[in-house]
């Protein structure tokens, strides 16, 4: 009988842990939700660029002064979703934003800044084809000071 006892210890504890387990989990699938960012700090206009000022982060040779460059605030929030060809931003989740500046004044009778203005601030109103709802709202408070530099530089994409 004492042989027998650590083996019928061992399968009660296992019988246990499966218990316990299988008790903790409700059921229900969870999906992440995404939240609002705090405001990132401020960034240089792209029209002050356009306008020959200086800035601190990088200098620039003439071959790069025809190339738009992503404000960091649409990199490290809206690039989580989106992505932008020659850019940081990889996000697959929403659609892609290479060319949204000729795409959004095709979309509505909206002029491209307003299409993509009201897309931000309001995101269930407008719905890219093949995408439905999942923009999460509140963005346009997550980019605070940087909203307006993210609209020039969305707008720029063409």
């Amino acid at each position: 009988m004492l042989q027998r006892t650590p083996i019928a210890l061992l399968v009660l504890l296992i019988a246990t842990v499966a218990v316990v387990a299988a008790c903790g989990n409700p059921g229900e699938s969870v999906a992440a939700q995404p939240t609002p960012l705090a405001p990132l700090g401020e960034i240089i206009p792209i029209a002050a660029l356009a306008d020959g000022e200086e800035h601190d982060h990088a200098s620039h040779d003439d071959a790069e002064h025809d190339e738009v460059v992503a404000p960091d605030a649409f990199i490290k929030t809206c690039g989580a979703c989106h992505a932008v060809a020659g850019t940081d931003a990889k996000g697959t989740f929403g659609p892609e934003l290479t060319h949204i500046g000729t795409i959004a004044a095709t979309r509505t009778d909206l002029a491209a800044e307003d299409y993509i203005r009201q897309s931000i601030e309001e995101p269930a109103t407008f719905f890219a084809p093949g995408f439905g709802p999942g923009m999460p709202g509140g963005l346009s408070g997550s980019l605070g000071s940087d909203f307006e530099a993210v609209i020039a530089y969305l707008v720029s994409l063409d």
